[in-house]
């Protein structure tokens, strides 16, 4: 449990990752305005997504998960030897280069599109590093201080923290992944643990919205053709969870 406590939200943001790299690799020097959708979609996808779900981790680490552990453990130092601040300034300075991406809906971004050619590398990177040191020096005093009982509260704390919003961007990326790493069982008691009101805005539309949204707005640059981008409908009551996020 203390390990899959860290694989969870670690897979999906490598995962991530690696199709954003994908995606950066794939792009063209420049485009004019026929083929400008493929930068501008990733551009949105980073500003939309990525950048705030890896926003959402780390500020639910450093509140909410390591001073817990804290209260009964010494936290390593070669966990923090690359501290967030720096890779949220990295994150940062990368959306910064998408918003003006967005800014010329796509045309002409030359400097923008060398810009990400060169930091999208130099943050994974640094990123992965970050994410094997945490995995490596932080499950066994999870072991050792703590019961799986205890962390499911703290994660429970993390859930309500993140609020519909970062379970809409992160839970469907979340079960992709889990059946890469996971035993169809995990799986299994993970998607039951979920509270069924999640579930049907899972199914209904967060799953949905991944697919036809954001997947072929994060793969834009691998693209032979344009992507038809659609959002599930929405259902049309006052008080739809789905259109308060």
């Amino acid at each position: 449990w203390a390990d899959a406590g860290f694989l969870i939200p670690h897979e999906a943001l490598r995962f991530s990752m690696n199709k954003m790299l994908a995606s950066a690799e794939a792009l063209k020097d420049d485009y004019e305005k026929k083929e400008s959708w493929k930068v501008l979609y990733f551009a949105e996808w980073y500003v939309e997504d990525f950048a705030s779900m890896v926003h959402d981790h780390h500020f639910n680490e450093e509140s909410i998960y390591f001073p817990w552990i804290a209260t009964k453990a010494e936290l390593p130092d070669k966990v923090l030897s690359k501290q967030h601040e720096d890779l949220v300034k990295m994150l940062e300075e990368i959306k910064s280069i998408c918003i003006s991406v967005k800014k010329k809906k796509g045309i002409k971004c030359a400097d923008e599109i060398q810009k990400l050619k060169e930091k999208i590398p130099l943050f994974i990177d640094d990123m992965n590093e970050h994410l094997k040191e945490e995995e490596e020096g932080i499950p066994e005093l999870l072991r050792a201080n703590f019961t799986h009982e205890e962390e499911q509260v703290v994660v429970g704390k993390i859930i309500k923290a993140e609020g519909l919003g970062g379970t809409r961007r992160f839970l469907p990326t979340l079960l992709v992944v889990m059946d890469k790493w996971a035993k169809p069982s995990f799986k299994e008691i993970f998607l039951a643990s979920i509270p069924p009101p999640i579930q049907k805005l899972l199914y209904d539309y967060y799953i949905p919205d991944y697919n036809d949204y954001v997947c072929p707005k994060r793969d834009a640059p691998t693209l032979s053709e344009k992507p038809k981008i659609v959002k599930v409908k929405c259902c049309k009551l006052p008080f739809c969870c789905n259109c308060v996020v």
